[in-house]
């Protein structure tokens, strides 16, 4: 059985070195599948004994695609760890440990072309029987984003998407797209 613990409006993922800043906002979740729960019967049908196997847990999101090179749709069994982070500062996110990545192609229609990254858990336990791949926080620094010197050197050369500039869109910072800097827009770095 599938169970949505936490889901985001706004965030980041983080692997390794690699931050995914152009989450499609709403589609991060994490997720429970429930371990298989068994059960030891004694003579006469009565439960001796119940052993459940280990939950395992699953952060999945969709990625805005810039372009053919930027996503290879596929398996991976040991992609490592990755974190889920808002972009407010007290907010709740899971880091989960040793996990596998499916990574799938969607069709969105606000969006369009989507990459889906779904990581799940092994479901490893400690010497004790406590789960030791997922791990909950809360984020102690918000987001904060700054506007790029559009009369700095080099600004008209700059491609916006390569550089991981935003835009702001009323309250809401979302990743920009554009190959070059189109005039009147001004642009922001989240620092």
């Amino acid at each position: 059985m599938l169970k949505k613990i936490l889901g985001w409006g706004e965030c980041v993922a983080k692997q390794g070195g690699t931050v995914y800043d152009d989450i499609v906002d709403g589609s991060a979740s994490l997720s429970v599948e429930e371990g298989d729960e068994t059960e030891a019967l004694i003579e006469g049908g009565k439960a001796e004994g119940r052993k459940q196997a280990a939950d395992k847990y699953i952060i999945e999101f969709d990625r805005r695609l810039g372009d053919e090179t930027d996503f290879n749709p596929g398996f991976t069994e040991n992609a490592g760890e990755i974190g889920i982070i808002p972009k407010n500062a007290g907010a709740v996110y899971a880091e989960l440990k040793g996990c596998s990545l499916k990574k799938t192609l969607r069709q969105n229609s606000a969006d369009g072309l989507v990459g889906h990254y779904q990581y799940k858990t092994k479901g490893s336990t400690d010497s004790n029987g406590d789960l030791d791949d997922v791990e909950i926080k809360k984020s102690s620094i918000a987001a904060s984003f700054t506007a790029v010197d559009s009369t700095a050197e080099g600004y008209s050369n700059k491609n916006p998407y390569e550089e991981g500039w935003y835009i702001k869109d009323g309250t809401i910072y979302k990743h920009a797209f554009e190959t070059s800097p189109a005039q009147d827009v001004t642009y922001y770095t989240m620092g």
